[in-house]
């Protein structure tokens, strides 16, 4: 299992070797320049991506990273400020530097356990309306198109799908998709329902596939419905 470390201070490059070599036998490997790294992910596969922030070209580098893989992305912020607008742009875990290893190597650890359950669903598929969406390949395929997901967006749209016609308040998508990580605010929801949005809908502030429901939550529709008009009425499940 590949897991790409983008760092240039020798120091926080050494720690990052150490903590992810330490985790279920994770091969490392160093890499200078974002497009040293991008031209690695086309040619190889890898298991997760450990970038600094500054070296992978901050929002930009992000959303770049993203459009041409689903890999999951730990960025390492030297900034302090970044973290709500770099998992905007889809990195999924987003740690401050200095870093304690022990973070980052449980971090990492918890992709790659994601990582052997995705190993065995693979091959499944869900079809919702327009939609397919195949969340071992954190991926979904739309009107012709194949846009990659964020781990995040495969578990949110994963978890929406199987629950296709029914509003799902922030906590139980929390605790449904994200297994109750106690890190997941439903701010991050927002966010994250916000990355779909803009992945799945053909004018993302005017949703048709995936809306809002006041005071309730999200709902993912089999029929798309045109913004504005009002749909049958959806309720929570119960807990």
């Amino acid at each position: 299992m590949l897991v790409p470390i983008l760092e240039r201070d020798l120091d926080d490059a050494e720690l990052a070797v150490l903590a992810v070599g330490r985790t279920q036998a994770a091969e490392t490997l160093v890499v200078g320049s974002a497009d040293q790294l991008l031209r690695l992910l086309r040619h190889r596969e890898a298991a997760a991506v450990v970038a600094d922030a500054a070296l992978l070209g901050g929002v930009a580098g992000v959303a770049a990273l993203r459009r041409e893989s689903g890999v999951p992305l730990v960025v390492l912020d030297g900034t302090g400020d970044g973290l709500p607008r770099l998992m905007e742009a889809g990195a999924d875990y987003v740690l401050a530097k200095p870093f304690p290893p022990g973070v980052l190597g449980a971090t990492v650890q918890a992709v790659l356990r994601r990582q052997r359950v995705e190993r065995v669903a693979r091959g499944r598929t869900l079809a919702v309306g327009p939609l397919t969406v195949e969340p071992a390949g954190r991926s979904v395929r739309i009107e012709g198109r194949r846009a990659f997901l964020s781990p995040r967006e495969a578990d949110l749209l994963e978890y929406l799908a199987l629950n296709a016609g029914v509003a799902l308040s922030p906590r139980q998508i929390i605790e449904g998709a994200w297994g109750g990580d106690p890190e997941a605010t439903p701010a991050a929801v927002t966010m994250c329902v916000h990355r779909l949005r803009r992945k799945l809908e053909r004018s993302p502030r005017r949703p048709v596939l995936l809306r809002t429901r006041r005071n309730v939550g999200y709902v993912l529709l089999a029929a798309p419905q045109p913004p504005g008009r009002p749909g049958p009425p959806v309720a929570a499940p119960d807990g």
